[in-house]
């Protein structure tokens, strides 16, 4: 148990730090492709989204505060994904990685582009952290972590969405 617990650790922290590591100093490639893909996946689930009503800081933080919290249940953070009740397994993974190693996610800055809202985001965990871009999308009139980041993330605690 201690030896999976150090492997996930690694784990996590290799894959933060090489989300950063691997892109160019532009940082409109990593956001391109990952906002391409929630607009994609937006349009199917939810009406246009007028720009003037992109969330505050607060709100995304509010919503990364859930989805990071080990303690919260799984129908808590369906309500905080895109896609929710279909990733409720992957939810439920995640939540035991989080459980034996802790992340915290703050919100430092904050880009609207159309319906999508990126946030720049420091996830942090007992070894260090990395800056993050996480994509937000509006579903039925509530801001939530898209379906590309939520699978990003899930990727650092090695869940697969795939």
């Amino acid at each position: 148990m201690i030896i999976r617990k150090s492997l996930v650790a690694a784990g996590v922290l290799v894959a933060a730090l090489g989300m950063t590591a691997c892109g160019s100093d532009d940082s409109t490639d990593t956001t391109a492709s990952s906002t391409t893909a929630a607009t994609t996946s937006a349009s199917s689930t939810s009406a246009a989204t007028d720009t003037d009503a992109a969330p505050s800081k607060d709100v995304l933080q509010q919503q990364l505060t859930v989805f990071f919290d080990p303690a919260t249940t799984v129908e808590q953070k369906e309500a905080v994904v895109e896609r929710g009740t279909d990733r409720a397994a992957l939810v439920e993974q995640f939540n035991g990685v989080l459980a034996g190693y802790p992340l915290t996610a703050t919100v430092t800055e904050v880009k609207t582009d159309g319906g999508t809202v990126t946030a720049v985001t420091d996830i942090a965990g007992p070894h260090g952290g990395a800056p993050v871009p996480v994509t937000f999308t509006e579903v039925n009139g509530t801001w939530v972590i898209s379906d590309a980041s939520t699978c990003e993330i899930f990727g650092m605690g090695r869940v697969s969405c795939a």
